[in-house]
C-alpha cells in the first residue's frame, strides 16, 4: 500500500535563498500543541544547544527560529535557530517584528525585503 503525505510549503524570512545567514538545530519546548512562529526569538544556550531546549521569549534571546515548529502533546520540538542572518521583516507576522525588535539580538539584521 502507498500511503500519500502532503507536506505545505515552509514560510521563507531570509532575504533570499543565498543570503547571509547562520543556523543551527535546536531542541525547543513550549506549551503543548502551541505553534511557534518563524521569527520567534528563542533563549537558551547555544554552547549546550543539543542537550538543552530552548523557549520563546526576547529577553536574553540567543537568536530567532528559521521555520514554524508545531510543539507535540509533551511541548516538544526540533527547530532551527538563526544566530545571525538579514531577515526580511516584509515576511514576517507583526508581533514577531516586535518581538524581534525587542529582543535587539546582535547579528540578525531586520529589514524591508529584498526587492529595491
Amino acid at each position: 500500500m502507498i500511503e500519500k503525505t502532503t507536506y505545505g510549503n515552509r514560510k521563507m524570512i531570509l532575504i533570499s535563498q543565498d543570503s547571509f545567514h547562520v543556523a543551527l538545530p535546536v531542541k525547543v519546548s513550549g506549551t503543548a500543541g502551541a505553534t511557534l512562529k518563524a521569527g520567534q526569538p528563542l533563549v537558551g544556550n547555544i554552547a549546550s544547544r543539543l542537550s538543552t531546549e530552548f523557549t520563546a521569549g526576547t529577553e536574553n534571546a540567543s537568536g530567532i527560529l528559521l521555520h514554524e515548529v508545531v510543539l507535540d502533546s509533551n511541548g516538544k520540538g526540533n527547530g532551527t535557530i538563526v544566530v545571525a542572518g538579514c531577515i526580511d521583516k516584509l515576511k514576517l507576522d507583526s508581533d514577531m517584528v516586535t518581538a524581534i525588535t525587542t529582543a535587539a539580538i546582535d547579528n540578525i539584521i531586520l529589514t524591508e525585503g529584498s526587492a529595491i
